[in-house]
């Protein structure tokens, strides 16, 4: 679902670094944790902090969404529009400067492919190349930028955690025969990112919902002996209409294919929906997410949104329209019946 609304995500970021050019294996809680009563807890939590009122977003909904989510969270997102040329971007509007600010560790992202309009063939999933780059995974000039875009991110900012691409098993789904040509290309870089920054977990993220539909499950062998750590989107609504109806070993069965931290940089239910979700239902899955994710070595848990937002161009295209509701609030800023379950998992004091 990832790939589905990057490109609102992209949109989202860009509007909040505007702002920010203007101004200057661990054991999880169960869900009787969520209340207060765990001592701690191994993971962090991370939202992206998209403002209220978007697309009409004042500098003060802008700024209050930064405030509220370094309260509420310790990690997010970054996401920019492009992908070779991130870090010049980052330098010039200062996004992880300010995130500094508000005591919360970035997540950045370097994507090697893009979902983009090709005339005569719809929307397709590609190769990101810079203009004059031939868009292959195995063209020495595309490498040879791309390698050096992910040192260059690592040494200039240090991040604390760098994925090497957003739900990858689809684009690998649509082209197998680009794997190999990756492998190469993602190890290179690795090298060169612990080179200058060794603390940096780096790792790649892939659609969990897409790996079931696609038996794509040796992915995750293949990367567990390359990665940091194995992340994952998940929006389990694409099989099961109630929270109750998720298997007990739904998460944990990645047992059997990986040994690292698992990191959930996206998770979420709608609140509404034509299929009849409800803030109780979008409230329950965290709950459950909680219940099902115990024991497990989970690294961190990112919720989608922060406020709804509004879905436009592209990604209106290709989103279900229940996405924008997977949100802690309401466009206009109203809590909705997750963020208290949220607040309980957020009192619990991190400790790892």
């Amino acid at each position: 679902m990832a790939k589905k609304i990057l490109f609102f995500v992209l949109a989202v970021i860009i509007l909040l670094v505007v702002v920010i050019i203007i101004s200057g294996r661990k054991t999880a809680p169960s869900a009787n944790q969520t209340t207060g009563q765990a001592a701690s807890r191994s993971f962090y939590l991370g939202v992206v902090p998209t403002p209220k009122n978007l697309p009409n977003s004042t500098f003060e909904d802008l700024t209050a969404a930064y405030v509220e989510t370094g309260k509420i969270a310790e990690v997010t997102m970054v996401w920019t529009d492009v992908n070779i040329g991130q870090t010049e971007k980052l330098k010039q509007n200062r996004v992880i400067t300010a995130l500094g600010v508000y005591g919360l560790k970035p997540i950045l992202t370097l994507n090697f492919a893009t979902i983009k309009e090709v005339p005569g063939r719809g929307l397709q999933y590609v190769i990101d190349a810079p203009a004059g780059v031939k868009a292959d995974l195995a063209d020495p000039q595309f490498r040879s930028q791309w390698v050096g875009e992910a040192k260059s991110l690592a040494k200039e900012f240090k991040p604390p955690y760098l994925s090497l691409g957003n739900e990858i098993n689809d684009y690998f789904y649509l082209h197998p025969d680009d794997l190999k040509k990756y492998f190469s290309l993602y190890n290179e870089a690795y090298k060169e990112i612990k080179a200058v920054s060794p603390k940096t977990k780096v790792f790649v993220v892939f659609s969990y919902t897409h790996l079931i539909d696609n038996n794509q499950w040796d992915l995750l062998r293949q990367f567990n002996g390359r990665s940091d750590l194995i992340g994952l989107t998940t929006y389990p609504r694409a099989y099961f209409n109630d929270p109750s109806e998720i298997p007990d070993d739904y998460y944990t069965r990645l047992d059997q294919y990986v040994d690292k931290p698992v990191a959930f940089t996206e998770i979420g239910w709608p609140s509404s929906s034509a299929q009849g979700d409800s803030e109780k239902k979008q409230a329950d899955f965290l709950t459950k997410f909680i219940e099902l994710t115990k024991g497990m070595n989970v690294e961190m848990i990112n919720w989608l949104f922060l406020h709804e937002p509004e879905i436009g161009g592209v990604a209106d295209k290709i989103v279900d329209p229940g996405t924008a509701s997977i949100s802690l609030r309401n466009k206009d800023g109203t809590e909705k019946e997750v963020y208290g379950v949220w607040l309980g998992i957020k009192k619990i004091p991190y400790r790892r």
